[in-house]
């Protein structure tokens, strides 16, 4: 029963570490804006326009790449904190019928 507890123990610091990653994810895209605005601020021109955009669309897919492994991250831990409070219910279960 310890064992499936400290499964539970990891799994919710892994969601917080989760939590964590994502809050930094968040500010890394507002900081990520906040350059392309100065970018193109700085920049006039058609050109300077379009180099902008590709930069912006590289950044986008990459944006993307990491949101995608961040959800996948999220459902496997979301997937073993469930198997780990499944697990600690049959161990309650099991004690509490040898108990009987």
């Amino acid at each position: 029963m310890k064992h499936q507890e400290e499964a539970v123990r990891r799994n919710i610091e892994k969601q917080r570490e989760l939590e964590d990653v994502e809050r930094e994810f968040r500010q890394l895209k507002r900081q990520q804006d906040d350059l392309l605005s100065r970018i193109g601020n700085a920049w006039r021109g058609n050109h300077s326009e379009n180099k902008l955009g590709a930069i912006a669309l590289d950044l986008a897919q990459e944006q993307r790449m990491t949101q995608k492994k961040l959800y996948n991250l999220d459902d496997q831990l979301q997937a073993e904190h469930k198997q780990a409070k499944a697990d600690v219910e049959r161990a309650k279960e099991a004690k509490a019928d040898a108990t009987h």
